[in-house]
Formats: structure tokens, C-alpha cells, sequence
């Protein structure tokens, strides 16, 4: 148990499934959570059965330097992330401070000198249908902005091994997030047709444990700093995807 990790973003979909996955792999997980009671809960449940998870409460971005400054974690992994589809005015606000405004001030307020290892969880969104950035949405440019706030960092400590992965789209057990597994199921539930763009539309689909063993990977072994892709072998047509899901259901 001699890695430290600082976590954020543990209590999103990918980030309990990591937590756990991590703390089970006896790595020392430092969980900054925000001061909520759901945190709190998710907290008492992991303390009880792990020795190695310690959360940290923070209820603004001001008390980050106090809380995290004198932790010992070698390794920060950023899951941080507000995601939306569409947005109005206040919710941009909230796309700014959850995934550039937090993400860079945890990163600001840790000391670099106890950096080893960088990993940063980002989306293939910021790409939509093209090698050259061209984000889907707000929520792939606010995650494109700490892309580039990230790269200072980069540039200003060369110790340090800065990894970006992009994600496709992730799926697993127990996600309550608006996905579009989550969807088939309701809308089956339901008696209504999910609505397609093409029969040929495809989306690459990627189990979160898949997504904790690439993690893992950069963990573990000395690799290359830079941008790497997660994702699944192959692509599955959405139609065949909604067939399977109801016959599985039904």
C-alpha cells in the first residue's frame, strides 16, 4: 500500500466503481468529496469496510489549499465532472466551476513537488465526428478549457507524468445516469420506440470495469505521458443495441 491517490469526482458512476476497484487493489485513496449528505453516507459505508479510504469534506473551493496541501497522495486521477446534454444560463455556470473552475483550483492548490502521476478522465465529445476539436456540446468545451489549463501545468512541471484519457461511452451496473441503456430500458418499460437518427448509428460501449483496469494500467506501469483513447474493440449498431436490451428485459 505504498501509492497515494487523490481522488476526485469518486462519487459520480465511474468514480464509486474506481473508488472501490482501488481501494480492493490496497492503494491508499484520498476522496475529496463535496460536504453533502449523500456524500457523508457513501463515506460512512467505505470507512466501515476500508482502512485505506480517507474522504476529505470541502464545501468550496476556498478551503481546498487547507484540506489537501499536507496529503502525502504521489497521484491525483480528475473524474470531476458535470455532465448536460443541453444547458440554460445557470447550468453553464455550474459545466464552468464543476469542470474547469474545481478541476484546476484541486490541481493549483496541491504542492507539485509530491506529484508523480497526472490522470485526467476526459470525453471523446470534444472531437464529435473529427480528428480536430469540435466539441458536441458545452460540456466538451468546458472539458476541452481544462485540457488546455492542464497543458500549462504540463509545461511548468516536467517531473510530473500527465495523462489524458478519453472516454467513449461508458455503461455498468447500478448507473442512474441518463444513458442510453438507462433509456431503453425505461422507454421498454414504458411501451415507447427510442427514437434513432439511422439504422447504421453506432456507439462504442465500454463496461466501467474495463474503464478501472486502463486506469489501473497507468498506474502500475511506466508508460509514455500523453492522450490515449479507452475504448471498446468494437462498435455496436444502435438498433441491434435496443433489440438485445428488450429481449433481455422481457
Amino acid at each position: 500500500m505504498n501509492q497515494k491517490i487523490l481522488l476526485t469526482g469518486s462519487s459520480g458512476f465511474i468514480g464509486r466503481s474506481l473508488t472501490i476497484e482501488l481501494l480492493n487493489n490496497r492503494y491508499y485513496v484520498y476522496s475529496l468529496l463535496n460536504n453533502n449528505k449523500k456524500n457523508k453516507n457513501l463515506a460512512k459505508f467505505l470507512r466501515k469496510n476500508y482502512k485505506n479510504y480517507k474522504p476529505i469534506f470541502i464545501n468550496n473551493v476556498k478551503e481546498l489549499k487547507n484540506k489537501i496541501s499536507k496529503l502525502d497522495a504521489n497521484t491525483i486521477i480528475n473524474l470531476a465532472s458535470k455532465y448536460l446534454r443541453s444547458h440554460n444560463f445557470l447550468q453553464m455556470i455550474d459545466l464552468i466551476n464543476s469542470n474547469i473552475l474545481f478541476t484546476t483550483a484541486v490541481l493549483e492548490a496541491y504542492p507539485k513537488s509530491k506529484l508523480r502521476k497526472y490522470v485526467n478522465i476526459s470525453s471523446v465529445m470534444i472531437h464529435k465526428d473529427s480528428e480536430k476539436y469540435l466539441p458536441l456540446n458545452l460540456y466538451a468545451a468546458t472539458k476541452k478549457g481544462f485540457l488546455d489549463i492542464l497543458k500549462f501545468y504540463e509545461v511548468s512541471n516536467k517531473d510530473i507524468k500527465f495523462y489524458n484519457l478519453f472516454l467513449h461511452d461508458i455503461y455498468g451496473e447500478n448507473d442512474k445516469r441518463e444513458k442510453i441503456i438507462r433509456t431503453i430500458i425505461k422507454n421498454h418499460k414504458l411501451k415507447k420506440n427510442v427514437k434513432i437518427s439511422s439504422n447504421k448509428l453506432e456507439l462504442n460501449l465500454l463496461n466501467v470495469k474495463d474503464v478501472n483496469q486502463a486506469i489501473n494500467i497507468f498506474l502500475k506501469y511506466k508508460i509514455k505521458p500523453g492522450n490515449y483513447i479507452v475504448k471498446s474493440n468494437k462498435f455496436t449498431n444502435m438498433v441491434n443495441l435496443i433489440k438485445e436490451t428488450n429481449r433481455k428485459i422481457s
